[in-house]
């Protein structure tokens, strides 16, 4: 008997100082490099113990859980964001709003910020972390840390046994590496308008090949050849050799002399960019195909 309470003594007392001693809060700040082990393991991640918590300062928290009054004690999540990288300040002004915080319980829980809620330059908002309840430490089905976010009509975002807070940016289309790609070129892609001359045309598209006419002609973005347009023109005068417009044709030798339009010919159509295969690569295995069947996408012989 004396054996057994002991043993149960010596649980009690390593269950108290595992969660006393050991709980954490791993917070990961936006571009985390890996997992952290330790109280302060880079500017960008930081682990928080309930020691470190009780050196922020603390405040008093007093609202209503499920229609009962209750008084939590902790300190302001914005206060522990703080010891790691977030989008704040001028250099991440355009693109803060589209950044999210994730925060996660230990049995898997998660509830999600957008980061406009949290930030002090889009809100006032404030939002805990807390340890104490009613002036006890939390119950373990709710700690040692709980999530607290006053002024909500729902708890739904109250995380219990919180354990990770992560900032992570927005992985949605909008924010996609392609979506960034469009919108960083479309101003150029959407530069040629009616009226412009086939020479201009050749500054930001170039033949894509195939069936085509002087007055009518398909074009590939020269940054990319799954971009293309569809061009009509007016003939404008008779139409000399290529070299004497472009005497680099003829030093690349990758083009007939001759072929058919005039640097002064006048778009008069041109079609919204899409996206299509290219004729090659709808015809070859374009990862075997050689450098000489590839469409250039310069004009130069670099």
């Amino acid at each position: 008997m004396f054996v057994r309470n002991v043993a149960l003594l010596l649980c009690v007392f390593l269950h108290t100082a595992f969660c006393q001693n050991f709980a954490r809060i791993l917070v990961q700040g936006m571009g985390n490099g890996g997992p952290a082990f330790g109280p302060s393991v880079s500017e960008r991640d930081f682990s928080f113990s309930a020691s470190e918590l009780a050196l922020l300062p603390q405040r008093t928290i007093a609202v209503s859980d499920h229609g009962a009054p209750v008084t939590f004690q902790g300190v302001l999540l914005a206060e522990m964001l703080a010891k790691v990288t977030t989008p704040t300040g001028d250099q991440d002004h355009h693109t803060a709003a589209s950044y999210y915080l994730v925060a996660e319980g230990r049995d898997g829980y998660r509830a999600v910020f957008a980061w406009a809620e949290l930030d002090s330059s889009f809100t006032d908002k404030a939002v805990y972390v807390v340890i104490t309840r009613d002036g006890k430490p939390l119950p373990e089905s709710d700690g040692p840390f709980q999530l607290v976010v006053p002024g909500e009509k729902s708890n739904v975002r109250w995380v219990r046994q919180l354990s990770e807070l992560r900032i992570e940016p927005n992985t949605t289309p909008y924010g996609s590496e392609p979506a960034r790609w469009i919108r960083e070129n479309l101003p150029e892609l959407e530069s040629i308008k009616v009226g412009m001359t086939w020479k201009d045309l050749l500054k930001v598209f170039t033949n894509e090949g195939g069936i085509s006419t002087r007055t009518w002609q398909r074009y590939v973005y020269r940054k990319c050849i799954y971009v293309k347009v569809d061009v009509e023109f007016e003939p404008v005068g008779s139409v000399p050799p290529r070299s004497a417009a472009f005497p680099e044709s003829r030093a690349c030798n990758r083009v007939p002399d001759f072929l058919g339009e005039s640097p002064d010919d006048r778009i008069t159509k041109i079609s919204k960019p899409y996206l299509e295969l290219s004729i090659l690569s709808q015809t070859l295995n374009w990862s075997h195909a050689s450098a000489e069947t590839r469409i250039p996408l310069t004009t130069d012989c670099r």
